[in-house]
């Protein structure tokens, strides 16, 4: 028998709550959950057998990566996460599973966050990166990068200051 204990040391919930919370995507503790439970377990045969399915996993995995990120819990973890994802996936695809997103992650594209987007783009360009090169730097999938390029990746201030730097850049901000 499993207890949340191992991995909800710090939080005061229920196994029955836990549970709860996993069977409904929609709920507002979902990704802050998941995230949590992605970020201690290591596991993908415990976390699949005792807390979400495998394709709720696939399904939900770019909200809860993009909350693992926000709370800047262990990059490794994401990336070893990603990998199991990547894994799924392909399967589900092999299988001819369709994979329909419960949470559009396209957002319509704010004419701010382009304007920065194409800035962004210029700057990688000018400095002869791709977009897989800065990700690296960044320590994010070029997924991410072409999310941040194409505007429409509604980025934090402490995420544009770590690509201002990994460019090389200076942001200046205007206010008129």
């Amino acid at each position: 028998m499993i207890s949340n204990k191992d991995w909800l040391w710090d939080r005061k919930i229920t196994k029955k709550q836990t549970k709860a919370i996993f069977s409904d995507p929609k709920n507002e503790h979902f990704l802050s959950l998941a995230s949590l439970l992605f970020s201690r377990k290591n596991s993908p045969k415990e976390v699949f057998k005792h807390y979400l399915k495998p394709m709720v996993f696939v399904i939900n995995w770019n909200g809860i990566k993009r909350q693992m990120r926000k709370n800047r819990w262990n990059d490794p973890r994401i990336e070893f996460w990603q990998a199991i994802y990547e894994n799924l996936r392909g399967k589900y695809i092999k299988k001819g599973i369709p994979l329909e997103r419960e949470y559009k992650s396209v957002k319509p594209t704010d004419e701010f966050c382009k304007e920065v987007a194409d800035k962004i783009k210029t700057v990688r360009k000018q400095n002869g990166l791709t977009q897989k090169e800065l990700a690296k730097k960044l320590k994010v999938s070029q997924q991410m990068v072409a999310h941040i390029e194409s505007g429409k990746e509604n980025i934090s201030l402490l995420t544009l200051k770590n690509i201002v730097d990994k460019l090389g850049a200076k942001l200046h901000l205007e206010i008129s």
